[in-house]
């Protein structure tokens, strides 16, 4: 969280990825930051025991959004 609002404050655009485990921490934390409006990217918890082809979907249902955040503006 902290590189991705860092990123987004020098105008770079940014793609943070988290699964949905870690969504109210990541929104603490870019509260507390300032940062109350940086939006994540979620995927389905838990992504540990996933072999790498499921890893590979989870990849493939975020990718035009992870696609979109990087190259807007």
């Amino acid at each position: 969280m902290h590189d991705g609002v860092w990123f987004e404050d020098q105008g770079m655009p940014t793609a943070t990825v988290i699964s949905t485990e870690f969504a109210k921490a990541a929104r603490a934390q870019a509260s507390a930051l300032g940062a109350d409006a940086y939006k994540t990217i979620m995927v389905q918890h838990p992504i540990q025991p996933l072999t790498r082809d499921e890893v590979r979907v989870l990849a493939d249902k975020v990718f035009d959004e992870i696609v979109s955040r990087l190259t807007r503006g």
